[in-house]
């Protein structure tokens, strides 16, 4: 069941009730635990004054000098049977690479995804002629890895969601073990709103996720793409759907994901995270989520 406010802004708030979501950190097999507290949220409150969801790309920014001039190399590993891919597969990045270079990367163009590396499944990754579709299969899902890391600063995705129950869209930004992480989550049983949520060393901060939806005629994000960002600073944590800030978080005392420093994005099943979302049903597969670019923004 879900208990819903409508705020002023045009977007709906969900709390969700039940066991709540699952660290993505611990699928991956990294992160641990701690507790604490002292963290502060809020809501903006801006006004869509738009009806249309944003066609065109976000400006590019002039890339500055970055740490190295080299893209990290990950280690590779076998793809599995047909895993074709533009990208390097390999296994979870080791090492945190920080960077001050912007870049944008549009998915119509032929190098789009050799700027990523991939774990789980990475010929469940795959192009189109204007986006990257990623693939659920009983086998697996998969996950691209931008490699670098950024200290402060903005990563945006323009995401069409994987529809039905079980199925979970992830693009958020992971630091290394034990995990800070933080997220926006969509969870294919509800195909209207997006969850967002945080990790500090592990540990979900948030008891319970906060979502949002979009309001306007096209609010099934599974049908429909829209642009998704995440912002860190030093003091806040900002969410934003198509330019808008829909949650701020604000740093407290002790619980703040301030080492989140590397994006991920990709398809999961979360059948086993007790009901959050919901019991993937084989059948109405293969499931699929796709992005039309990526946006990285180091604030150096």
């Amino acid at each position: 069941m879900l208990a819903r406010s409508v705020a002023d802004n045009g977007l709906v708030v969900v709390v969700p009730a039940g066991d709540g979501p699952i660290n993505l950190s611990d699928l991956l097999g990294v992160g641990g635990s701690n507790g604490g507290g002292g963290v502060t949220t809020t809501t903006s409150s801006t006004t869509k004054t738009t009806a249309q969801v944003p066609t065109t790309t976000p400006a590019t920014t002039a890339s500055t000098s970055a740490n190295s001039t080299s893209t990290p190399q990950a280690t590779t590993s076998t793809p599995g049977p047909g895993g074709n891919v533009s990208g390097t597969p390999s296994e979870e990045p080791k090492d945190v690479v920080y960077t001050c270079k912007n870049e944008f990367i549009d998915f119509s163009q032929a190098d789009a995804m050799s700027k990523f590396s991939y774990v789980w499944c990475p010929q469940n990754s795959y192009q189109t002629s204007n986006s990257v579709v990623w693939r659920l299969t009983p086998e697996c899902g998969t996950t691209m890895v931008y490699p670098w890391d950024f200290k402060y600063g903005r990563i945006e995705g323009r995401i069409r969601i994987g529809a039905t129950s079980g199925v979970v869209t992830a693009l958020l930004l992971l630091g290394p073990a034990p995990s800070d992480e933080i997220d926006w989550e969509w969870v294919g049983k509800d195909l209207t709103h997006a969850q967002t949520t945080y990790y500090v060393q592990g540990h979900n901060v948030d008891s319970l996720p906060m979502a949002f939806g979009v309001s306007q005629p096209d609010g099934d994000l599974s049908t429909t793409f829209q642009n998704y960002a995440i912002e860190l600073t030093r003091d806040s944590v900002k969410w934003f759907i198509n330019g808008n800030i829909v949650r701020t978080l604000v740093k407290g005392a002790k619980e703040f994901p301030s080492a989140a420093s590397r994006p991920r994005m990709g398809i999961w099943d979360g059948t086993r995270t007790g009901g959050w979302a919901g019991t993937v049903d084989w059948s109405l597969g293969p499931f699929t989520a796709e992005m039309q670019w990526f946006n990285f923004t180091s604030y150096c």
